[in-house]
């Protein structure tokens, strides 16, 4: 039955629209024919008030004539007066004031106009008043006042019947509400609550299990139309209950391989990133797939693109003929090559299929005894890594669902294969690079003293041939001096090799580092570390350690110092500053050896890993100062 053709003229929703329609059009007449007297009382009322205001200027006037008051003070009084007047009888709907429009009212005010141009204006003059006599004078006025009176007499009982109409209009009101609202009542009574109490009693059988309640109702509003879906549903109910244990179990089956595919997706994601070498991972993967789809072999291939070759990096259950075939491997050959270019996963069946290869014999890994295989990608960012394949023995149907997840777990095996090639290359690249600084340090010290050295053997050599004994004793003492020197760098370059330091030894690696150049160099240092600042990352801590260690090692060969003052502030900023008290530095000869002088070289280059700046000054009573500035917005940005 098609709830929607019932006629729409039986509607509740239609009866109780016309209802509220017929009550609210006589609520707005009655409520707005008593606006309209309340604004006529209150126009009245101050009609009544400019009145009195006449009669009370008309004896002021009288009584400034008495007076004598001055002839432009009686004009002024004579403007207002005639002002207030035709106010009075204009109206002003603003106020509001008017006039009750009624003939008798309307003829008397347009008497007193006429008097007050014809009569009172010319009487009210100061020479015409002592012409004629205070008594006639008086006599005048108060004709005209009895005027004004009678005008405000009859403004009175004109409100005085308004305010008896408003009144009779809001007892008329009362008694319009009260039996609006009793008749609202019966008819909300027999269209409502009749309807909804037997709606409630079916409903209420139905919650307690009596699945035939049904609902009696003859109307065709909407609560017939209530009734007639209240018995579709319950007729539905019954419907449901019987099959119901069969959808219960189907929605048990359905929730089990989703939870499986939940667990799956979790086991492998978090296997993934784990910290494990790149075979590892790939076999933890593979375990994962094959016990949520149920494959019985499968391997993972990784793409070469110099070679377009894919390599085996993790198999279970593959057979080993089947591993080693060269189709298998090439980008070009066989399926599993092949699929790197296709968008979606590829998914056959070897015997239902009659899928063959190029030659016309079966595929491989149809000779190998599968019935089905499914091939998907290992891919991160839309670039091909490779591919994972697994192998069914019976033929098995793979679903929408298990390809997007398959699918989705490839990219995750992608992604920690991306990460494992991208860690090993920063650790290559760290490697590289700490090489390369410490053939600097080897450059700067050990290989510029062995030059010496050999020169010197050169000397001596020269010297013994030709029997200068004092050229070779000066040659051996220059040899030992450049000897004990390269023990020195050597020595002090494996102890900065060895540095190790964490958030909270860097005060106690520094402290350890100046005790040992104190007692290598007999040179008093001055300590002071202060400062709430953050603490320093650990690769920031390390490059601080090792530009400390070439300032000291400066120090140590060329300042001839003795004293050095280091002083570490880490507030918003990390300004660390290492001044010695030596014979200073020339800054036009630093930047002309600057490219050759490696330790130089090296402390910029450290302090441009971690984003901070290196400053060398003279010290203008004699020593120098480096200062070593790691800015707040730079921190941690390593």
């Amino acid at each position: 039955m098609n709830l929607s053709n019932l006629p729409s003229r039986h509607s509740l929703s239609t009866k109780l629209i016309v209802l509220s329609v017929l009550w609210l059009v006589v609520a707005t007449v009655s409520i707005g024919y008593t606006l309209v007297l309340s604004w006529q009382l209150q126009g009245g009322g101050a009609a009544i008030n400019d009145a009195g205001s006449l009669r009370m200027r008309s004896y002021h006037l009288l009584v400034m004539l008495s007076q004598d008051q001055p002839r432009e003070i009686i004009d002024a009084e004579k403007r207002v007066f005639e002002l207030t007047l035709n106010t009075l009888i204009a109206g002003d709907p603003s106020r509001p004031l008017l006039l009750p429009d009624t003939p008798e009212i309307r003829e008397l005010a347009q008497v007193i106009k006429r008097q007050w141009q014809d009569d009172m204006l010319s009487l009210l003059e100061p020479i015409h008043a002592r012409q004629i006599g205070p008594e006639q004078l008086n006599t005048e006025v108060d004709r005209f006042v009895g005027h004004i009176n009678q005008l405000v007499r009859l403004v009175e009982q004109h409100n005085a019947h308004n305010t008896a109409m408003l009144r009779m209009f809001q007892f008329l009101l009362i008694g319009f509400a009260l039996i609006g609202a009793l008749t609202m009542i019966y008819l909300l009574y027999l269209m409502v609550i009749l309807p909804v109490s037997q709606l409630h009693d079916a409903t209420l059988r139905l919650s307690q299990g009596s699945l035939d309640s049904r609902v009696q109702l003859d109307s065709q509003d909407e609560f017939g139309v209530l009734a007639t879906g209240f018995n579709t549903m319950a007729e539905r109910l019954q419907e449901l209950l019987q099959d119901m244990e069969k959808k219960v179990q189907e929605k048990t089956r359905e929730l089990e391989d989703n939870n499986l595919q939940l667990r799956t997706l979790y086991a492998v994601t978090t296997l993934l990133n784990q910290k494990q070498e790149l075979e590892q991972a790939a076999n933890g993967f593979l375990e994962q797939v094959m016990r949520l789809t149920g494959a019985d072999a499968g391997f993972v291939r990784l793409l070469d693109p110099e070679r377009h070759m894919m390599d085996v990096v993790a198999q279970i259950g593959v057979p080993e003929e089947l591993l080693q075939q060269s189709d298998c491997k090439h980008t070009s050959g066989c399926y599993c090559g092949r699929s790197l270019q296709a968008i979606q996963p590829i998914t056959l069946h070897t015997d239902t299929d009659r899928v063959l290869q190029d030659n016309g014999e079966p595929l491989h890994c149809a000779q190998a005894g599968f019935q089905g295989f499914a091939i998907f990608h290992v891919r991160t960012k839309q670039q091909d890594l490779g591919i994972y394949t697994l192998f069914f023995r019976r033929a098995h149907n793979l679903t929408q669902d298990e390809h997007k997840l398959l699918e989705a777990l490839g990219s995750h095996l992608g992604v920690t294969i991306n990460n494992l090639r991208l860690a090993a290359r920063d650790r290559q690249l760290a490697v590289m690079e700490e090489r390369s600084l410490m053939a600097q340090g080897l450059h700067d010290s050990i290989a510029q003293s062995l030059s010496f050295l050999n020169l010197q053997v050169q000397m001596l050599e020269s010297a013994l041939a030709s029997g200068k004994q004092e050229q070779a004793q000066e040659n051996l003492a220059f040899i030992r001096t450049g000897v004990q020197e390269s023990y020195e760098d050597v020595r002090e370059l494996l102890l900065n090799f060895r540095v190790r330091i964490s958030k909270q030894e860097l005060p106690d690696a520094v402290r350890s580092l100046l005790q040992r150049f104190e007692q290598q160099t007999r040179v008093a240092v001055h300590l002071e570390i202060g400062g709430n600042g953050l603490p320093l990352s650990p690769q920031e801590q390390l490059q601080v350690i090792f530009i400390l260690q070439e300032a000291l090692s400066n120090v140590r060969k060329h300042a001839q110092a003795s004293h050095v003052d280091v002083r570490i502030r880490n507030d918003a900023d990390l300004v660390m500053t290492v001044t010695d008290n030596g014979c200073g530095i020339d800054l036009a000869e630093m930047q002309s050896r600057q490219a050759r002088h490696v330790g130089m070289s090296i402390m910029q280059e450290r302090a441009r890993r971690i984003h901070a700046s290196i400053r060398i000054e003279h010290v203008p009573q004699g020593g120098t100062r480096v200062t070593l500035h790691l800015p707040e917005k730079e921190r941690n940005a390593t």
